[in-house]
């Protein structure tokens, strides 16, 4: 009897080591490179706001001794779309909140501060750390980049909320990101 409870508590400690294994991979996080892994969980946060995603990205900021807003995430769901601007733009604050890992790395370099700005979701934000970029790295390419990313904002703006416009407006995204990574 004795050997069959060892057994079974044996069994039980090797089930929850591979639950948390399974729940770390879950989200793919590359345990490696903790700045991706940062990225995937604000991302996965934006795009499925839920008390366990919210979680999950505060445990890893604690394990990484990142500040986290003092303020709670806006987990709420719009019920306009109006609402849904709102919801989106202080959702993207809170996250913008927590500096990306590519902006703390040393030296700091033109393609560490654009990597940074790539993880980034507000235009403030976004903004900012081009000022930043241009102050330290300024050049053609980097003006180029930003004004870029200015009417990438125009044209968002400027869009209609059908089907063609949204597909127009994400090639140019993955156009502007595309070039923003072979800097």
């Amino acid at each position: 009897m004795v050997f069959f409870i060892t057994l079974l508590a044996v069994v039980f400690i090797i089930a929850a080591a591979g639950a948390k294994r399974r729940a770390s991979k879950r989200y793919d996080l590359p345990l490696e490179n903790p700045a991706i892994s940062l990225a995937i969980l604000k991302e996965n946060l934006l795009e499925n706001p839920s008390e366990s995603s919210l979680q999950k990205l505060k445990e890893f900021a604690a394990e990484q001794n990142l500040n986290i807003p003092k303020e709670e995430y806006p987990l709420g769901k719009a019920r306009s779309i109006e609402q849904d601007d709102c919801l989106f733009l202080s959702q993207a604050a809170w996250l913008d909140c927590i500096t990306p890992l590519e902006f703390n790395e040393e030296p700091k370099t033109e393609k560490s501060l654009l990597n940074g700005i790539l993880r980034l979701y507000s235009d403030c934000a976004i903004f900012k750390a081009f000022e930043e970029m241009r102050e330290k790295f300024p050049s053609e390419r980097q003006q180029k980049l930003e004004q870029g990313y200015r009417a990438l904002c125009e044209l968002r703006d400027n869009s209609q909320a059908d089907y063609n416009s949204l597909e127009r407006l994400r090639i140019e995204k993955e156009k502007w990101e595309g070039e923003a990574r072979c800097f």
